[in-house]
């Protein structure tokens, strides 16, 4: 029984030194202003380490669109591992306002905002990682917002 209670901490005590070896950083949320009629661009970072998978950030994680009655065009790129990649359904906006689409590569999507009026709007980032050292990897979605003015 105590040499099971040791070896219980001794895992405990492995474990935890091993997490602190990648400590996780948090990012200070920004904005982006585009004006209507203009193509908005938004990069898509991915970073996948060894053993704890990936992580996905946007350079802003608001943008807000100004000038009301003008279309407007959004642009996502991907950044980071060269391995990843938009899948059908990469931007996720359930919304009449936009029409998104994939781009002829699967590292960009774009989707046309017709700014008809104010609006508040969350959408969903979805990347996937398919060939990777590590095998094919899923990336947890990310849900950043649209504004328009």
């Amino acid at each position: 029984m105590r040499k099971a209670f040791w070896s219980s901490v001794v895992a405990c005590a492995l474990l935890a030194g091993c997490a602190s070896i990648y400590p996780h950083t948090e990012r200070a949320a920004k904005q982006r202003d585009c004006a209507s009629g203009d193509t908005c661009a938004i990069a898509v970072n991915v970073a996948c380490t060894r053993f704890y998978g990936c992580e996905l950030s946007v350079d802003y994680d608001l943008v807000l669109i100004k000038g009301r009655g003008k279309s407007a065009n959004i642009v996502w790129r991907l950044t980071g591992d060269s391995g990843a990649s938009f899948p059908s359904n990469g931007i996720v906006l359930d919304h009449s306002e936009f029409q998104c689409s994939a781009g002829p590569e699967t590292k960009e999507f774009t989707c046309a905002d017709k700014h008809a009026d104010f609006g508040v709007f969350k959408y969903r980032v979805n990347v996937t990682v398919p060939r990777s050292v590590f095998g094919p990897r899923g990336v947890p979605s990310l849900d950043p917002w649209i504004v328009n003015d």
